[in-house]
This record gives C-alpha cells, sequence and structure tokens, in this order.
C-alpha cells in the first residue's frame, strides 16, 4: 500500500497538535496527515500514561494553547491549581477536534523509518492492520523526548520473581499493585517522587533508591516561592528575570545592553550571582531539608542555577515529605548491586523487600525512528571529524568569553558520558536541509514553557516549511556557526542537567520565543506597557491569533506595489 500527503506529521502531543494546526491554518490547501503511535492524542498526557494522581507541574493559566483557553467553565479546574492529567488529556483531545485536526489523525500508527525521496520524504508506517509506504513532501518530527524509556538492566533481575518495568507503564499496571505492600522505585527525579507517593497512597511502603553517582534528587520546589509568594511557573516567564541566564540569544529581547552589564562584568555576576543564591535559597529554607536527617538525604547536590528543566513543583494534595518523615518512604542514595527473589540488595549489603520494583530512570533522547540515507545532517553538521573538533573548541571558547560565569562549573558526582548533542538550527531543522525547507523537528527541547514553546515552534515551522519567514541565513555556514555556539552553549550552561545532550530552558524560553517571533516578523514586546513588560509574566493569551496576525501582516506587504 502507497500513501501521498502534502504534509505528515509524526505525533500528536503538544508540539505535533501546535505545528499540525498551524500548518493547516497557513497551507490551507495541502493534504495532511497525523501519525500518532498511541491509541489516543496527547503524547505525554495520552489516555494510556495517565497513572494515579498525575498532574501538571504547571498550574492553569501557563499551560494551555493561546488560541485555546482552558476555561474553568469546561474543565473545572480552579485558579492557583494544578491541572489533572486526565484534564489535560481531555484539553488536548478538545484542541484536536476544534481544529479539525482530529479527523486528521492515524491512531495506533507507528513511522517505523524515513529515508529522502525525489518528492520529498518516503515513510515506512505500520498501522493497526497492515504495514505501508507514505510519501510525503514535507515532513514534522514530533515524537518528543519522553517515547523511549530507558530501562536500566540489573544482576540477577531474571531471579526477581515480582513485576520489574519502567515508570511509563505505571499507568497500565497501577490497579494491579493496589494489594502491594513493598515498592523499590528507582530514580531521583519528579517521576520517582509521583510513584512513590501514589504507591503511599494505595498503602504500601516505598524504598526510593537514588543513585550515588548520578545527578541526585531533583530541585522540587513549592508552587510559590520568594519572599513575595509569587508562583514559580510564572516568575520564569517575568522579563527582567529572563535576564538573569547567561544565553548565547538573549539578546533577542531587545535588551542586549542589560544582559552584557549582568553577564560581561564583575559586579553584574554579583548581582547574577546573589538573585541565583536568593532564589535557591528560599526553596531550601521553606522545604527545610535539614529539619530531619531522612529528608536532608533529599536535598539537592548542586545549585539550582546548573539544573536545566528538571526543576519541579510540588503539586500533592498532602505534604510529600511528610511521608519521609514518617518513614513510609525510605531513601537510599547507592547503588543496586544485584536482584534475588523478591529482594534488591544494594552495593553496602542493604537488602530491600520487593513486591514490585518500578523504575523511574528517564527517557532516551532520541528519536525512536529509524533514518535512512540522512548522513551526519540527519542530527548533526556535515563536516568532517577534524572540522568537527575545531568548531567545538571554537564554539566553547565563545561561549566562555561570553559568559564567564561558566567556566566555573560544579564538581560532578558522575563522569558526563561523551555525547554529540541535537545540533539544530533554532532547535528544529537539521543543518544540511535548512534551505530545502522539506523537514522540521518540532520538541526537541526541554522546557518549562512547553505549551507557548510549542505554539510558536509550530507557527515558526509552518512559516518556514512554505518559505515565508522574515529571517533566514543566507548560507550554510551561517547555519553552522550558529548551531554550534547554541548547542555548545548548552554542555556549559546545564551540566546537571540534560544540556549535554538536548536544550535545555528555564528562564531561557522567553527569549526563544523572541527569537522565533523575530524570524516570522511579529512583535516580541506585546504588553501594554515598559512596566508591565519588565515585570508581569508572559501568559498564553499574550500570544492568541499569532496566525492570524502574521497573516494580516504579509498580506499587506504583498498587496504593497
Amino acid at each position: 500500500m502507497t500513501a501521498a500527503y502534502d504534509i505528515v506529521v509524526v505525533g500528536a502531543g503538544w508540539y505535533g497538535l501546535a505545528a499540525a494546526k498551524a500548518a493547516s491554518q497557513i497551507m490551507p490547501d495541502e493534504k495532511l496527515a497525523i501519525f500518532e503511535s498511541s491509541e489516543t492524542p496527547g503524547g505525554t498526557w495520552s489516555k494510556d500514561r495517565l497513572y494515579p494522581g498525575l498532574k501538571s507541574n504547571n498550574m492553569i493559566g501557563t499551560y494551555e494553547y493561546p488560541d485555546f483557553p482552558m476555561l474553568e467553565s469546561r474543565y473545572g479546574v480552579k485558579p492557583n491549581t494544578h491541572i489533572p492529567g486526565s484534564v489535560l488529556y481531555q484539553y488536548l483531545t478538545d484542541f484536536a477536534q476544534h481544529f479539525d485536526l482530529y479527523s486528521k489523525i492515524q491512531f495506533c500508527t507507528k513511522v517505523d523509518s524515513i529515508e529522502p525521496a525525489e518528492a520529498g520524504w518516503k515513510l515506512s508506517v505500520i498501522g493497526p492492520s497492515s504495514e505501508k509506504t507514505v510519501i510525503t513532501k514535507k515532513l514534522i518530527l514530533a515524537t518528543g523526548l519522553t517515547s523511549t524509556p530507558n530501562m536500566p538492566i540489573y544482576n540477577g533481575q531474571e531471579k526477581l520473581g515480582v513485576p520489574l518495568f519502567h515508570a511509563k507503564e505505571f499507568c497500565a499496571r497501577a490497579e494491579t499493585l493496589k494489594q502491594v505492600k513493598n515498592t523499590v522505585v528507582v530514580g531521583g527525579g519528579k517521576s520517582a517522587f509521583d510513584v512513590a507517593y501514589a504507591q503511599v497512597q494505595a498503602g504500601s511502603t516505598v524504598d526510593l533508591v537514588i543513585r550515588d553517582n548520578g545527578h541526585g534528587p531533583v530541585w522540587i520546589a513549592p508552587a510559590f516561592v520568594t519572599p513575595f509568594k509569587k508562583r514559580l511557573d510564572q516568575l520564569l516567564v517575568i522579563r527582567w528575570m529572563t535576564w538573569m541566564a547567561p544565553c548565547p540569544w538573549g539578546n533577542e529581547d531587545g535588551f542586549g545592553g542589560i544582559r552584557g552589564f549582568l553577564h560581561g562584568t564583575f559586579l553584574g555576576r554579583w548581582l547574577v550571582d546573589t538573585f541565583w543564591k536568593v532564589l535557591s535559597g528560599d526553596v531550601l529554607s521553606l522545604i527545610k531539608y535539614d529539619s530531619h536527617p531522612e529528608l536532608k538525604k533529599l536535598k539537592p547536590w548542586h545549585s539550582a542555577f546548573w539544573i536545566g528543566s528538571g526543576l519541579s513543583i510540588l503539586n500533592y494534595p498532602t505534604p510529600l515529605f511528610d511521608l519521609v518523615k514518617e518513614g513510609k518512604i525510605k531513601v537510599h542514595i547507592g547503588q543496586i548491586d544485584r536482584m534475588e527473589e523478591q529482594t534488591v540488595v544494594l552495593a553496602d549489603g542493604t537488602r530491600l523487600q520487593a513486591d514490585v520494583v518500578i523504575c523511574s530512570t528517564g527517557w532516551k533522547k532520541e528519536s525512536p525512528i529509524k533514518f535512512n540515507g540522512l548522513g551526519p545532517q540527519q542530527f548533526g553538521i556535515d563536516v568532517s571529524q577534524e572540522e568537527k573538533e575545531k568548531l567545538i573548541q571554537k564554539a566553547d571558547l565563545d561561549v566562555c568569553e561570553m559568559f564567564p560565569r561558566l567556566r566555573d562549573q560544579p564538581k560532578l558526582r558522575f563522569t558526563p558520558k561523551p555525547a554529540d548533542p541535537l545540533r539544530l538550527y533554532r532547535f528544529i531543522v537539521p543543518s544540511g536541509y535548512v534551505f530545502s525547507r522539506s523537514i522540521a523537528w518540532v520538541g526537541a527541547v526541554s522546557t518549562v514553557s512547553t505549551s507557548l514553546c510549542a505554539a510558536v515552534q509550530g507557527h515558526w515551522t509552518a512559516a518556514y516549511l512554505c518559505n515565508s519567514l522574515d529571517r533566514l541565513p543566507s548560507n550554510t555556514d551561517e547555519v553552522i556557526e550558529e548551531i554550534m555556539l547554541h548547542t555548545q552553549w548548552g554542555k556549559w550552561r546545564y551540566p546537571c542537567g540534560y544540556g549535554a545532550s538536548l536544550p535545555d530552558f528555564v528562564f531561557e524560553g522567553l527569549p526563544y520565543i523572541d527569537m522565533l517571533l523575530r524570524d516570522l516578523g511579529l512583535e516580541t514586546h506585546r504588553k501594554k506597557s515598559w512596566f508591565t513588560e519588565l515585570t508581569k509574566p508572559y501568559k498564553p493569551q499574550d500570544y492568541a491569533g499569532l496566525v492570524e496576525e502574521w497573516q494580516a501582516i504579509h498580506d499587506r506587504a504583498e498587496s504593497k506595489p
């Protein structure tokens, strides 16, 4: 079987739906298809991944599309509360239906491989009952960063005799775990905390095992921080606060002079360090890690300055850390040596009884799709290894010259694995395909501003694919120079996060959106006054009607003689 389309979007999560919406608006006459491997839309929030108690880190008002408000009258989420996973699944489904995308989604359909074709791209697609070849002129990949579980293999795991699985399966298995008395959870991230909390609520005790040579316990903060008790998810998109992040595209916000002072002078760097010290100190004091010996084990190992988007928010109905102090969650910092029958044995000899072992061990930062015939241009740059090394050295020097603070790296407990990061122009387009305008990756970033980034990336991608951007490099050398600077910056900026392997945004998200808007010829300062521009958080409604605004500007430009 063979099918042909003008545009194919792979993935129906936040980024895939946003890109499909923009593409259908900007190119309404093009034949569009969306392939989704799950049974439902939603990506991370698809129906088959909703484990008990799952909620968003963000609160209502910062986790929605600009053109589709999450109304309390429709979804029942009260102001200043976190959004249940079931609501997010319904919201994303409603979004797809509202913008006439749902009928274009082919569910339970997996893209197995991709290769260049004469007319664009050839996809090998596995559907519910058949395999087929799909030809498309333009391809948008939105498979995300949480598709392929990173599942460790342990010595003796075949002897364990009880369920051992990744947290991705927690939803499907949750009902079978209600009689479990002893749960072992592996991991120190937010999902590990979520699973531990859910298991305690179901009547189990939990042993939480965090590697002593990993990233350590997650930075997790109350929803309201600073002495002024401001929402953390909104602080990250306040213009003046974004100045405190050393960022190579930061000047896109129009405040390059202030940024130069803050990161290029001794006094400026002292102010930046003080800002991060106050912000981190407030979180540590609110949680009171040092007040209990077990709780102290969960104290983050490094400053929040180096963490990246792994920063999380406490969103539980009852206090999570009370469960630690009560002994219902027991924390172990160490290594799993081996597994025996219903037992996890740590390297120090500690034996943990286990009725189930759940690994919240993250995700492989790679695409689940096989790529054929793309060569080094798939995720990298098309140069020799010798030339690449020179480009890396130059970019490293440039980053450290721009941001001297980054030279003083934290001392890690682990040795970073050698890895070539995703090297995409604007974190979207492979270097060798920038001028062919036929392929784009959306959602290949880790950010705390998911909904905003998804909406603007989707619009940028649609405009790029139809050759309608106002700003694009003039040659490949410019493309490669920018890619190398931006991707090497990640290694220096977030060594305790994902920066060495992929874009990792916290305060960098708003200037990133500014950069894409400037490429589109759209206004970046969208508040009513300078005071609100600098001091009020950017919210989805600030970007409502972007596509229509862009179309109006370009229609006027085309109508001029």
